[in-house]
């Protein structure tokens, strides 16, 4: 699949306002011209953080975990 770009935060924001009005999924996608995977998951999102501003990415893992660093310092 390919990376789609975010919405704006207005965007989000409309669609956390619309569901808290008591609209449905379906409702929404179709007034704001989005897919009701998104609309579902900036929802899901806004119920379990609170927010709908983009949360930083994690960054890549280590290579080598904290026991293996010790490790090698020791020898």
């Amino acid at each position: 699949m390919a990376k789609t770009k975010e919405l704006f935060k207005d965007v989000r924001d409309k669609i956390v306002d619309l569901h808290k009005a008591g609209m449905g999924y379906q409702t929404i996608a179709k007034q704001l011209g989005e897919k009701l995977t998104t609309v579902g998951a900036i929802i899901r999102k806004w119920k379990k953080h609170k927010i709908t501003v983009n949360l930083p990415r994690s960054l890549a893992p280590c290579k080598i975990s904290p026991c293996g660093v010790s490790m090698i310092m020791r020898t």
